[in-house]
Order: C-alpha cells, then structure tokens, then sequence
C-alpha cells in the first residue's frame, strides 16, 4: 500500500486530569487515503483516520502555575521534573492519569471534519498544505 497523500493536524488541549493538576497535551490527527473506495469505485478512495497522544506539559498543580526556583537552574524541563517527582511522591500515577483523560477528548465531530475536508481535497486535486495559497501546518485549539 503506498500512501499518496495525506493530512496531520496538530491539536492542543488543557485537561483536568486531577482536581489539583492540570496539563496541556499535544494530539496529532492523521488523515490519509488507504486504498480504492471498493463501495464506490467512480470514487476518492477510502479514508482513514489516526488520533495520537504525542506529548504533555503540566500547567498547574494544586491550582497555581508552575514556579521556577533556583533549583532548576532555569530550566523547564528540570522544573517539569520537579512537579513530576513531587506529584509521583504523592501516589499519583500522572500517565496513567493523563492517558485516561485524553483519551476521547478529541471531538469526533471535529476528526469527521478533518477527514471530509480531505476528501473534498482530493476531489479537487488540492494539495492539503496549500489549500486557498496559504502553506503552513495547520493548529487547533480544541
């Protein structure tokens, strides 16, 4: 199977994963054709559709945003560390927690959407990245 072209949009979110941590996760909705529409052969082939986690930050935890101290020796990643070991210290299996919470809060309107949009492309014989002379990736806020 050869894929000829397809669609990745990138979607950000904040999620409540706990009543005292909130994180912003990173999806990627890939929206490709896999093969002859064999329902309809006068027609675009048939599309499909992937949602994936990519990645997370902390936002808050126990209401208020994350604070650099001189620990961190300015690095946000060392403070994110930081946050991770205290809420792991707690009982708090954060991945678990945030794998649960993500996982339908990509709207299927919105994949529906995304997925008809691309059709409607390949109809067309656009090209996902230059749709109306704009190049560009494309972001959602969900």
């Amino acid at each position: 199977m050869r894929v000829k072209k397809s669609l990745s949009v990138d979607v950000e979110d904040t999620l409540l994963v706990h009543p005292q941590i909130e994180v912003k996760v990173f999806h990627i909705i890939n929206v490709w054709q896999d093969g002859p529409n064999e329902l309809l052969p006068n027609h675009i082939a048939n599309i499909t559709s992937t949602v994936e986690l990519v990645d997370h930050t902390i936002k808050s935890f126990m209401g208020e945003p994350l604070r650099m101290t001189d620990a961190d020796e300015g690095s946000k990643y060392k403070m994110h560390q930081r946050y991770r070991d205290i809420i792991y210290d707690l009982g708090i299996d954060l991945d678990e927690l945030i794998d649960d919470a993500a996982v339908g809060s990509i709207p299927a309107s919105l994949v529906n959407q995304l997925e008809n949009d691309f059709q409607m492309m390949q109809e067309n014989n656009e090209d996902p990245l230059n749709v109306s002379g704009k190049t560009g990736n494309l972001k959602i806020n969900a």
